[in-house]
């Protein structure tokens, strides 16, 4: 069985990498928990991604509030990284099995 499905994120770079291993314990739980309301890590072409899935079709209206909710939980759990709008990007991911 294949299933496919989106996830707008960013990728996780070694600057990302570290803020989010020098964060807050409390604010783990913002990306370590498998809870669909904060964001998860995605293996998508051999690349983590920090992001949320996302239904295919989603208009433009909730992915600008998808994107506004990723950055605002980076922020929150990483204040000291800088995330720029265009960093967030839409990805597929596919498993198989």
């Amino acid at each position: 069985m294949i299933e496919q499905y989106l996830i707008i994120g960013v990728k996780i770079n070694s600057k990302l990498q570290e803020a989010l291993d020098h964060c807050l314990p409390s604010y783990q739980i913002y990306f370590q928990e498998k809870n669909p309301d904060y964001l998860q890590i995605y293996t998508i072409a051999g690349e983590q991604v920090l992001g949320k899935r996302v239904k295919p079709g989603i208009n433009l209206e909730n992915f600008e509030d998808f994107a506004k909710n990723i950055k605002s939980i980076i922020q929150k759990v990483c204040p000291q990284f800088s995330l720029a709008e265009s960093e967030i990007k839409v990805y597929v991911h596919t498993l198989i099995g």
